[in-house]
């Protein structure tokens, strides 16, 4: 009993310090995004061209750049996601199983299923029409894009994995495959977000924003 008080203690009076007291200064996710902006992942080599932003959606065109890694094997739980390919062959790891996506090809990957998209070819690889990323999503997309280039590789390491806590709880809806149950994810990013924020970690870095007029 006397636990659970002091964890429901912790989590009121951090939480209202981290949302009340000491809010995070950042753009209004609404109206965030414009056509033509851009936001690149050098470590994945996936780029993203914004078409619209309407309906709590971010519309993108997508490139993959020749032998791209892509992202680490991970899960959406809110959302699904589909390729479609304009060009060449696209390789996707879907729960153990690895498909090929070539031109006229859609691949639906619905909700919950892990799975990791990448390149195995000399070709720049276009997604046909638009990618529809939930706003907040693509929000923390942007920083994670960034935050991922500043690291030699992507290997595991306690700083990853809290900066990763910060934007899954701020609406980066993407769990690793490789670690912990996604619902033992998402307490521990609820459960660490306070102390994290003591801690110096933030959900937004305006030096990772490449659309600020004002760096």
């Amino acid at each position: 009993m006397v636990l659970v008080s002091l964890i429901g203690g912790y989590l009121a009076i951090g939480y209202f310090f981290h949302l009340v007291i000491f809010p995070e200064k950042k753009p209004a996710v609404a109206d965030w995004f414009k056509p033509g902006q851009e936001f690149y992942s050098k470590a994945e080599g996936f780029r993203q061209t914004v078409l619209k932003q309407e309906r709590g959606y971010v519309f993108c065109h997508t490139e993959i750049e020749p032998f791209a890694g892509g992202p680490p094997k991970h899960v959406h739980t809110e959302f699904d996601e589909v390729f479609q390919v304009e060009n060449g062959e696209l390789s996707v790891w879907v729960d153990g199983t690895i498909k090929k996506i070539r031109a006229g090809e859609l691949l639906t990957i619905p909700k919950g299923t892990p799975h990791k998209p990448y390149n195995e070819t000399v070709d720049t690889i276009r997604i046909k029409g638009a990618i529809a990323f939930p706003e907040k999503f693509a929000f923390n997309l942007v920083q994670v894009y960034a935050d991922m280039d500043k690291r030699p590789d992507l290997s595991p390491s306690a700083d990853l994995v809290f900066q990763m806590f910060l934007f899954q709880q701020s609406g980066f809806d993407a769990y690793m495959v490789d670690g912990p149950p996604v619902g033992i994810q998402k307490l521990m990013a609820f459960l660490l977000t306070p102390a994290l924020r003591l801690a110096g970690y933030k959900t937004y870095y305006s030096q990772n924003d490449p659309f600020d007029t004002n760096k």
